[in-house]
């Protein structure tokens, strides 16, 4: 896929700084999100006895560069979790990726925010605070009706930060992966 330019605006919040992801983030997401058992174990294809860290490391590389040059290339945002406040560490250290995705996939017609934190940020409402900024760009910038979000059922707290956010509960459903999930929906407040 040819190199197209990210769009995507930074944004801040109270404590954080999302900016356009760049592929140099790419270490970052490998060290910080994929490799830590506690952030991927909803990944169902990522965990397992049997599967590896390298394997882990090719699965990303080719799943990242589909959905994140692929939001970017259709002009969805991707974005890269930084601090901001001082109180919670050095600002600019990495905490996470964010990005809503385009609407191709096995549970409906509307973009999806998907979103993944570093596990020694887990618990501060930072994740909220992330999707509650994305979600103003989809809905203010890209001017989207709906935003869903796809929940591993028994991923408890990420459930919370939607439902935090607003989201409500649209239906549950077996994937093409046999695991259940629950997709939850945000209209946009209107016209």
């Amino acid at each position: 896929m040819a190199r197209v330019p990210n769009l995507t605006p930074t944004l801040a919040t109270e404590r954080l700084r999302l900016r356009p992801y760049r592929s140099a983030d790419f270490e970052a997401v490998v060290r910080d999100l994929v490799l830590d058992p506690q952030v991927i174990r909803f990944w169902h294809e990522y965990v397992g006895p049997t599967v590896t860290d390298e394997q882990r490391r090719t699965m990303a590389e080719v799943d990242f560069a589909g959905w994140i040059d692929g939001a970017i290339a259709r002009g969805f945002p991707a974005w890269v979790i930084e601090l901001s406040d001082p109180s919670l560490g050095e600002p600019g250290i990495f905490v996470g990726a964010i990005g809503i995705f385009p609407p191709e996939n096995e549970w409906g017609p509307e973009p999806e925010v998907g979103y993944m934190l570093a596990s020694r940020f887990h618990g501060q409402g930072l994740a909220t605070e992330a999707v509650r900024a994305a979600l103003g760009d989809g809905f203010g910038r890209l001017g989207l009706a709906r935003i869903v979000a796809i929940v591993d059922v028994p991923n408890l707290g990420s459930i919370r930060v939607l439902e935090k956010a607003g989201f409500t509960l649209d239906r549950e459903y077996v994937g093409d992966d046999g695991h259940p999930y629950r997709r939850y929906a945000l209209d946009a407040l209107g016209p």
